[in-house]
């Protein structure tokens, strides 16, 4: 925000230089990131800060210096309109007050109706408008603004229009409370309107842009028609030309939640706009009416005629319960209950005692809307004392340990580091899609998290899955061409109705391996083989994989993954409609395992086996069986006849052409058996053998080739 220095000076006093100043502002939290010459007068650009609404505006940079520095904060004499054509050609005197009791008498003075036939004004939304305060104001004769007001809107980077809406944007430089004006000939049956849009109706607003609105869009209407969007932008029926003679003045309070959701949806952004999301001073709608309402009579000769005040007066703020025994250990260093008050009064907060001496009744001040815990408190007087001269100590309270999140943490981190031993790439993706993302990897969005306010549709739900991310990584690569892709991603997911969960995504597609004696490919099985090595090594327990049919995967080739008979995840290949969506040319291979599932199977110990000091005999078997049996009841029928002297059993080969009959597999395993203290004889070998194939026959109808 850009603030012009002499204008700075009629509200506080400042004896500082400029850069000792910005300096000073810079470390109470107000950074000064340039100090430019515009003209002969000295501007600071600030970077304010989206909680401290209240600095949006010259008085509220003032009141931050006069907390600084010391000084008594002044403001400008509001004179009544009823003496009329008045007219200035310089800016009016301030008068000097206490910060601390301004609220107080701006919110006592009440005015009334002085016309014949007033204004109707109606807020059918308080929840988009809890205030609307409105001034007619006749015999306005519209002309330039003089050139003191000129010179200050172009310092601080706004057009001067008219003496009328120049009134307007100077009061909200001023005030930090925006302000619109309405050519009151203009609106229909007399008549102003807080309500919602209605269906089909659109605006032309003061940039010349028409507007189709929706139903969530607060406008102010007149008897027939949107006359201005509210607290963002008026619009070019209504607005005050050279012919004007009777200007309706508009301040009011507007949600800053609805102001927000309406500019991104319309997409402008406005001072208004910029202000009322962080929120405007409640206190301050009524006051900065009357302050321009005051510079209208000055500088167009305006006569006040009517006043409307609808909606809610601001409530008192609700008291603070400081114990300054803890500012100590908030700070570092103690601090004196005198200074504590005398520096929070300077804040213009009100401060009172609460049953004991160390305990006080602290009450912000309307427009500190950031104030709302000892905490905040406590960083006022942080910011009042110095950073600089509160001493650095080491914490003295004994953090706590949670062991079990401790214990969790470096197993995650184990996870990955296995991940990479296995010759993964991890990946980092973006938690927030779009709904066209969810439906492309067949997610309902209706079951998904859909954020109440996005700041845009392409982040507008939290993932249900790391797949489309994954996805995404997948395509960047293989069009800046990569020719192997396998990458792994540990990452939280959200459904409705539920938590986050942490989830590992393992992701490949193209070449795994290409050295210059073999050129192999990602498939289903290396997957799978991947998945096997990191449960068989992290977990404790049988790992199955379960045919199944999942959303995003081709029909033959998806899978539960079970631990302990428990679904952990899924396994399969990328649909063909969703690697055409993507354009992906190569297959793409997808597992997502539950990390929090991992974890309550994890090892205790580590598992290790000690090398065999036995040599291993091997036979091979192959064998005829329906090609629909399924692997793991081949595998357990092996396993089952070879026990104990069994040690591997390997598949090497799967044969389904001819001359195999139709509908028939053949299977070809490597078994190797070995006894723990000796070694076997041939005669020992072929009778466990000989037990494996009578077993593989009763129970999977298998004939020996």
């Amino acid at each position: 925000m850009k603030i012009p220095l002499e204008w700075l000076k009629e509200y506080v006093t400042i004896r500082l230089k400029p850069s000792v100043l910005a300096q000073r502002l810079t470390m109470a939290g107000l950074e000064v990131v340039g100090i430019e010459e515009v003209g002969n007068e000295t501007v600071f650009d600030l970077e304010i800060t989206p909680n401290r609404a209240d600095c949006l505006s010259i008085i509220g940079v003032a009141r931050e210096v006069a907390a600084i520095t010391g000084e008594r904060l002044k403001r400008p004499t509001i004179q009544s309109l009823k003496q009329g054509n008045r007219k200035s050609s310089r800016p009016p005197p301030p008068a000097t007050e206490p910060a601390q009791s301004l609220l107080a008498r701006e919110c006592r003075e009440t005015l009334v109706s002085r016309h014949s036939r007033p204004l109707v004004i109606k807020i059918e939304d308080p929840s988009g408008c809890a205030r609307y305060v409105g001034r007619l104001i006749s015999d306005v004769r519209v002309e330039p603004s003089p050139a003191w007001m000129q010179q200050r809107l172009l310092a601080c980077g706004i057009r001067p229009i008219h003496n009328v809406v120049d009134v307007t944007n100077y009061v909200l430089l001023e005030y930090g409370q925006p302000l619109h004006a309405f050519d009151a000939k203009l609106l229909e049956e007399n008549r102003i309107v807080v309500r919602q849009a209605r269906l089909g109706e659109s605006i032309t607003t003061l940039d010349g842009i028409r507007r189709v609105l929706d139903a969530q869009t607060l406008v102010i209407a007149d008897g027939k028609k949107p006359v201005a969007i509210a607290g963002i932008m008026g619009g070019q029926d209504s607005a005050v030309f050279e012919s004007t003679t009777e200007v309706l003045l508009e301040s009011a309070l507007f949600d800053p939640v609805s102001v927000r959701r309406m500019s991104r949806a319309l997409g402008i952004a406005s001072e208004s706009s910029y202000r009322f999301e962080r929120g405007v001073d409640p206190g301050g709608v009524e006051l900065a009416s009357r302050r321009a309402a005051d510079l209208i009579g000055q500088l167009a000769r305006g006569n006040e005629a009517f006043v409307a005040d609808v909606g809610k007066k601001p409530a008192a703020q609700k008291p603070i319960a400081l114990d300054a025994r803890r500012i100590e250990k908030w700070l570092g260093v103690a601090v004196a209950i005198p200074t504590v008050r005398t520096s929070l009064a300077r804040l213009g907060c009100r401060v009172a005692s609460s049953g004991s001496d160390n305990r006080l009744a602290v009450y912000p001040p309307s427009f500190r809307l950031d104030l709302k815990s000892d905490s905040d408190l406590c960083e006022e007087l942080a910011r009042l004392i110095g950073y600089e001269h509160i001493p650095g100590n080491i914490p003295t309270r004994p953090l706590s340990f949670d062991r079990q999140a401790a214990l969790n943490f470096s197993r995650t981190q184990s996870l990955r580091c296995f991940c990479a031993s296995l010759g993964l790439v991890e990946a980092m993706s973006f938690t927030l899609l779009s709904e066209q993302d969810l439906k492309r990897c067949g997610f309902f969005s209706e079951k998904a998290v859909r954020l109440a306010n996005p700041l845009s549709q392409d982040h507008a739900y939290l993932r249900p899955s790391l797949l489309m991310g994954l996805l995404q990584a997948v395509r960047r690569n293989l069009t800046q061409g990569v020719e192997g892709v396998r990458l792994f991603e540990v990452g939280n997911t959200a459904e409705a109705q539920s938590l986050e969960q942490p989830r590992l995504g393992i992701i490949l597609s193209g070449k795994w391996s290409r050295d210059w004696n073999q050129n192999i490919d990602g498939d289903f099985f290396r997957l799978k083989g991947l998945v096997e090595s990191l449960l068989s090594r992290l977990c404790a327990g049988i790992v199955k994989f379960e045919s199944t049919a999942l959303a995003w995967a081709s029909s033959a080739e998806a899978a539960h993954v079970k631990l302990n008979d428990q679904v952990i995840g899924v396994i399969g290949k990328v649909s063909s409609p969703i690697q055409e969506s993507l354009d992906l040319e190569k297959p793409v291979w997808f597992a997502e395992l539950s990390v929090a599932q991992m974890i309550g199977f994890a090892r205790s110990v580590p598992s290790v086996s000690a090398p065999a000091v036995i040599p291993a005999l091997k036979r091979d078997l192959s064998i005829l069986l329906d090609g629909k049996t399924l692997y793991e009841q081949v595998e357990a029928a092996i396993w089952k006849g070879g026990s104990p002297l069994i040690c591997q059993a390997k598949l090497v080969d799967r044969y389904t052409a001819e001359p195999v009959p139709a509908g028939k597999a053949s299977l070809t395993f490597s078994i190797e058996y070995r006894h723990p203290e000796r070694t076997l004889t041939a005669a020992e070998v072929e009778t466990v053998h000989s037990r494996i194939t009578e077993t593989l026959r009763a129970e999977c109808g298998a004939v020996l080739r």
